[in-house]
Order: structure tokens, then sequence, then C-alpha cells
């Protein structure tokens, strides 16, 4: 309540002080008190609003959410599911048959992210044709046969990305039998 009191009694002395020149019959003076007054105003509300330290306390962001990494493994599709995030789980994605943990990059892989719906899943065919398209996101085994020279070399580009960006957590696997790819 110091911020109160000091621009209160402020705003009070600049008005006592300029009350003199009111008392002329000159209209600049009648803006000058008019203008000393909202500044006044403004700076009691600028130090009361925006540099209150009770507010400022309340205001700080949460820290960011801790959990725990995931250990280095081999995922299935299937296993690779839960991880997209929800449920203060990490965010993984698979990219050229390679797991990724993305959970740093959730603004971009987690919910409401643009790239979340490669979440839990193998986005290697939707990256490698830059596609934001569902139907580019498989929910079988996609061996990556049909893609373009082209986008061979994108989806390399993406590997190296995510090589370079986050934690590899192991391959992904075709099936559980010990078939990798």
């Amino acid at each position: 309540h110091y911020y109160i009191t000091n621009n209160l009694r402020m705003t009070l002395e600049t008005a006592e002080a300029l009350e003199d020149l009111t008392m002329s019959t000159d209209g600049t003076a009648y803006i000058v008190t008019t203008i000393a007054l909202l500044g006044g105003v403004l700076a009691f509300y600028y130090f009361y609003i925006y540099n209150n330290p009770e507010e400022q306390e309340e205001e700080q962001e949460p820290e960011e959410e801790k959990y725990t990494p995931l250990e280095a493994q081999d995922f299935t599709l299937e296993e690779l599911r839960p991880y997209d995030g929800t449920d203060g789980k990490p965010v993984c994605i698979s990219v050229n048959h390679i797991v990724y943990d993305v959970t740093k990059g959730k603004n971009f892989y987690g919910q409401g992210g643009p790239y979340a719906m490669l979440a839990g899943k193998d986005g290697s065919r939707a990256l490698a044709k830059m596609s934001l398209d569902a139907s580019d996101v498989k929910d079988e085994w996609d061996d990556l046969e049909d893609l373009t020279p082209f986008q061979r070399d994108s989806l390399l580009e993406w590997e190296m990305k995510f090589q370079t960006r986050y934690t590899e957590l192991g391959k992904l696997l075709k099936t559980r039998e010990g078939s990798e790819e």
C-alpha cells in the first residue's frame, strides 16, 4: 500500500503546487493543471497496477511440468500410441522407424500443437511429404517403400533434425516377435 500512499501524496502535492497557476486568467494554466493531474493519475495507475509486488507473485508462470524421461527401448506402434502427451505422459514420435522423446517440443507435438497429429505415432510419411493430412499418418506399419527420392531426402533431413534436438529412445518395431522393420 506504499505505492498508493506515495503516489496519492505526489498527485496532491503536484495539484497544490499548480493551484497558484490556476488563479491566473490565462487558459494555459488550466491545461497545465489538467495535464499534471492526469500525469499523477497515470503514475498512480502504473505503479500500483503494473508494479505491485503482491500481484506479481501471483502472476508468475507455474514451473514446467516435470516428467520422468523414458528409458531407451524399442516400441511397436501399439506401444507408442499412449505417448501422445496426454495424462502427463511424454510425447514420442517415430521418424524413419526411430522413436524420439520430443516432450521438450510439446508446444509443437503435444496437444494443441501444429504437429499434434504425429504424437504417439509414426510421423515418417507425413514429414517426408511435408503434409499435415491425417491420411499420411498410418495406424499400421508403413515400410515407406513408395516414397519418391525427394520425399526420402526430406525424411532424412527430418531425421537429422530430430537426432540433434531430441532424445532417441529406440527403434519402431513391426511386431514384438523380433522383426525390427
